[in-house]
């Protein structure tokens, strides 16, 4: 009792610590903003104005590709004396294109590539299509029963196979690594500002180093979690909102809000945020310098461990897919992820999460064993070694 008192009041006291609710609705408020303007300039930069763009020809050209230019182009004629004027005309206004036909094709001339460029190159492609069905006789009508596709019908052994599921699957792993970012830079200023500060040996006097370890990774571990919800409410207020605008049914959200996903998901999701917290707080640990340390670029093992389980989505009922189902530090977002796809006995999922369990109770003992060596060693940093000897004598 006094083991459980001890370790609530040291995860409150961080959670409190980080966990600002003002701060973090104001950082959803300004990404929200940043977001809408960004999407505003982009949607603007990336639009046509509306007008037509200028399109020089040669007297002579076929008016069927006339015709068709017509639509997007403002078309001007000039005789075949005249094109090197009209080049210096594209040179001197950084506007305007010249296109010029021959036996061979077309030529294109123009101040620089663009989008107008593109476009009038696909015209000419539908042109050249249009003349060589001409050519060989071939209707329109033909032309599309050849390119019709092959009239399949589809059936399946297993046929619970959601997309809903999968959407859900990737969303709870985005939302596991950013919690696990926050971790990461909770994890950093709570442990290493403290051990400089000199202030650890102070609370470790007082408390044993396991309840010290553990307040720290459930604490910070709650404080990612609630802003994996905060973001998760978010998605779906999002979510309700583009429903609104694209005019569908706002109870199409539903369909991704699938309860017995969520009730697998969201175990599997808070003991991978427990590990890697457990395994951040004991890289922490024997950082004495974060400026200068080596040991900090280890602290970006979560990000490869989670993108390395969407391996699961290629083949699900690979061995490499079963094996990262079941390997603690992948499986917390591999195992979701493959019972999205394919059949997974429950057993499995079983099997798989118990497994998960084990490895965080492991890696919490371990990484309050660090913790207390670290805490013994002034001056450098303790290499890995001296860690494991030093904990193999204590």
């Amino acid at each position: 009792m006094k083991y459980i008192n001890q370790v609530t009041r040291v995860t409150l006291w961080e959670y409190r610590r980080f966990y600002k609710p003002k701060n973090e609705l104001l950082g959803i408020v300004i990404m929200l903003m940043v977001s809408a303007a960004s999407f505003f300039i982009t949607r603007y930069a990336m639009s046509d104005s509306g007008e037509k763009h200028k399109l020089t020809v040669v007297y002579g050209t076929d008016s069927q590709l006339i015709g068709m230019l017509t639509a997007n182009f403002e078309i001007d004629s000039v005789s075949v004396t005249q094109q090197e004027a009209a080049i210096s005309k594209i040179a001197q206004n950084k506007d305007g294109i010249l296109l010029l036909s021959n036996e061979s094709g077309f030529a294109i001339q123009a101040y620089k590539k663009s989008k107008k460029t593109k476009l009038l190159i696909e015209l000419l492609n539908n042109y050249s299509r249009s003349m060589a069905m001409q050519e060989a006789g071939i209707t329109q009508k033909t032309m599309n029963l050849i390119e019709a596709p092959a009239n399949v019908t589809e059936s399946f052994i297993y046929t619970d196979n959601s997309r809903s599921r999968s959407i859900m699957a990737v969303f709870f792993a985005g939302l596991m690594i950013m919690a696990v970012f926050l971790s990461f830079a909770y994890q950093f200023t709570a442990i290493t500002g403290e051990k400089q500060l000199k202030i650890t040996e102070q609370i470790v006097s007082a408390i044993s180093p396991q309840v010290w370890m553990d307040g720290k990774i459930f604490g910070i571990s709650l404080t990612g979690i609630s802003s994996m919800l905060t973001y998760s409410l978010l998605g779906i207020i999002g979510g309700i909102i583009y429903f609104q605008f694209t005019g569908l049914p706002v109870s199409n959200i539903m369909n991704f809000l699938h309860l017995p996903s969520i009730l697998l998901y969201l175990p599997f999701a808070l003991t991978g945020i427990l590990i890697w917290n457990a395994i951040l707080a004991a890289i922490a640990s024997v950082i004495t310098d974060p400026n200068n340390s080596g040991k900090s670029s280890l602290m970006m093992l979560p990000v490869l461990f989670v993108l390395s389980s969407f391996f699961v989505t290629r083949d699900p009922d690979s061995n490499l897919a079963v094996f990262l189902s079941w390997f603690p530090l992948t499986s917390a977002s591999a195992m979701p992820m493959r019972w999205a796809l394919t059949e997974v006995g429950f057993m499995q999922m079983a099997g798989s999460y118990i497994l998960l369990l084990v490895t965080f109770y492991l890696l919490r003992k371990l990484a309050a064993k660090i913790f207390r060596v670290s805490i013994l060693i002034s001056g450098k940093e303790p290499s890995w070694r001296e860690i494991y000897k030093l904990s193999k004598e204590s």
